[in-house]
């Protein structure tokens, strides 16, 4: 009876996110990042992000469009993996419509996303080498995808909480954390001060399935993501910022200075190298 209640419990819904926080900051279309991703200090791949105007077609503000590939080594002994993806924002960073296309070994798939969700499920539509591949996800008001949720992590103020459903994989998640931890850590670009996002991605159709996952953003006008730390199909993957270029961002509104003095670096914080 009892084993019984507890997969009840854990089989039971997620309840709705509250309405996420504004963005602290507003980013400028121009900017442009090139991450390196590693496996346990193996190189596995390249993650480039830029974000553009929206096409005068569409209706949002900004464009985020990503590409993201697997090394040669990777490529040619366990598959080649890539992803071009965009993501169409409005000017409250809060995504319009979602678009991917995968090529993995010889499979190509493409999917395209609107939101917000309509009945608690997601607008999609996807397919598998050209057919149609029936795809259906629930997901609650906050549901976003993956490009804007970088953008919502950035631009969150000390101290914020964040609970959003996001899209991936082909699965929505329930990330929630907070941005709070400040810290020096040294990058390939350098040392930086930073703000550390820590969070907890739980798949909305199986709450069992949990992810931790860790953002460290430069504390200063740019909020540049220097590096990310996750789990992806059950190995933790490192992103690391290696070029940025182009763009700005600036306060959304006055903040007023915390009085807090910031904690000294952990030891073996040199995160990034």
């Amino acid at each position: 009876m009892l084993a019984s209640f507890i997969l009840l419990l854990a089989a039971a819904p997620l309840p709705p996110c509250p309405v996420v926080p504004p963005p602290a900051v507003q980013f400028a279309p121009g900017e442009q990042l090139k991450f390196r991703l590693d496996l346990l200090g193996a190189d596995v791949g390249t993650f480039d992000v830029s974000l553009e105007h929206a096409p005068s077609s569409e209706r949002a503000a900004l464009a985020v469009r990503a590409r993201a590939r697997t090394s040669a080594f990777v490529a040619t002994n366990m598959g080649r993996y890539e992803v071009f993806a965009t993501s169409l924002l409005g000017k409250d960073l809060r995504p319009v419509k979602y678009r991917e296309e995968v090529d993995e070994g010889q499979t190509h798939k493409t999917l395209e996303v609107r939101f917000p969700p309509s009945g608690g499920k997601l607008p999609i539509a996807a397919t598998k080498d050209g057919n149609p591949d029936p795809v259906e996800l629930d997901a609650g008001p906050t549901a976003r995808d993956m490009l804007s949720t970088l953008y919502l992590l950035r631009g969150q103020a000390p101290g914020r909480s964040v609970c959003a459903d996001v899209y991936s994989g082909r699965k929505v998640w329930r990330l929630e954390g907070n941005v709070a931890a400040r810290e020096e850590i040294e990058t390939p670009l350098g040392k930086f001060n930073t703000l550390r996002f820590d969070g907890t991605a739980t798949r909305l159709d199986d709450p069992n399935v949990k992810r931790s996952a860790h953002v460290w953003v430069s504390d200063d006008d740019r909020r540049l993501p220097l590096v990310a730390i996750g789990e992806v199909k059950g190995k933790t993957i490192r992103a690391q910022l290696v070029e940025a270029t182009g763009g700005s961002a600036r306060a959304a509104a006055p903040q007023r200075k915390s009085s807090a003095t910031r904690e000294s670096p952990r030891v073996g914080a040199a995160i990034g190298r």
